[in-house]
């Protein structure tokens, strides 16, 4: 018993040590260059009641109940907000700088409580302004090792709430816009699939490659496809950018598979969401998605791949814009 003591005593000092070497503190920063006035952008931010537009946490639940302060678009105005899957808290001015910067308190006050420094940068570019968006917290001391987690977390949130932002400056400029649209049943299907396995470019690159070729072999069988293509996705680490998925295009079972391979995907119980916009915006797009199922407490099926289904073709749009994406996310 002695030695289990004296063991159990070791391994909780080192991870104390371990812990104390963490930094508790953390920033994030989120930068894009739009195309509009300074103090256009500047008056934007500072107006609490545009943010229903265009806020990355609002996205996913715009029907929270919302609060304004008095003068809310001036020094110590606030707005607080409320909802059942984003939590509640406030955020404060706290000064501006016009129309160069602004100072932010952030207070959340549900699903925990914690406080954090924001601050926005406005600085002119040629044809623009460059938009900086800052966050400095702090973690409890048992809390450190989620600092990175955090900190990647927050910054994905920023980069769309940029892009968000700037599509409402700029209508000209490409924006993505998501839609959680709910709990849908997919039937199983048969496609034809080429596997694929290793990095984000790599990846990319056989897509342009192996779609055209799976719709040009349906194409020699005068085999109509049946549906539109999608990509499977198995294993996904982005950290460490390893991807493993099939690039498919649902054909009968009784089609010739020729040079590829033939798959079957079970269909079941799944979340889909809808991106409308560039291919350049998936990775956000999944971001949100994965968030969104978290935050409305469903839970995700790892036995079963995440789908992205390519709704339309993309010879076939005059913008980007036009282009519709489905996200499929398999739920337990």
């Amino acid at each position: 018993m002695l030695t289990v003591l004296i063991v159990l005593a070791v391994a909780l000092a080192g991870g104390l040590v371990y812990l104390s070497r963490l930094p508790k503190d953390y920033e994030v920063r989120r930068s894009l260059t739009m195309h509009a006035d300074r103090q256009a952008v500047f008056d934007r931010v500072r107006d609490f009641r545009t943010w229903d537009d265009w806020s990355p946490w609002l996205l996913h639940e715009p029907d929270a109940k919302r609060d304004f302060s008095a003068a809310e678009d001036q020094q110590g105005g606030y707005y607080t907000w409320d909802g059942r899957s984003i939590g509640a808290g406030r955020l404060t001015h706290v000064r501006f700088d016009a129309p160069g910067r602004i100072e932010q308190r952030l207070e959340i006050q549900r699903p925990f409580k914690s406080g954090s420094d924001v601050r926005w940068e406005f600085a002119e570019t040629d044809g623009g302004t460059e938009v900086a968006w800052y966050l400095r917290g702090s973690m409890p001391f048992l809390l450190r090792p989620m600092i990175p987690l955090v900190r990647e977390m927050i910054g994905k949130d920023y980069e769309l709430g940029l892009v968000l932002l700037r599509g409402q400056l700029d209508p000209d400029a490409p924006q993505p816009e998501l839609r959680f649209e709910g709990e849908t049943t997919l039937k199983p299907q048969s496609a034809l699939v080429i596997p694929f396995s290793g990095g984000m470019e790599a990846m990319v690159r056989a897509m342009e490659d192996g779609f055209p070729r799976l719709a040009g072999h349906l194409a020699s069988l005068g085999v109509a496809p049946g549906g539109p293509p999608f990509s499977a996705y198995h294993k996904v680490n982005v950290k460490k950018n390893r991807f493993e998925c099939d690039m498919a295009i649902p054909a009968s079972a009784d089609s010739a598979a020729g040079p590829f391979s033939r798959k079957e995907f079970s269909g079941g119980r799944y979340y889909r969401v809808t991106l409308a916009g560039g291919y350049d915006y998936l990775e956000l797009a999944w971001y949100a998605a994965v968030a969104h199922v978290r935050m409305v407490k469903l839970k995700l099926d790892k036995h079963r791949p995440m789908l992205e289904v390519y709704e339309n073709d993309p010879s076939g749009v005059a913008s980007p814009k036009e282009l519709r994406t489905a996200l499929y996310l398999p739920l337990r």
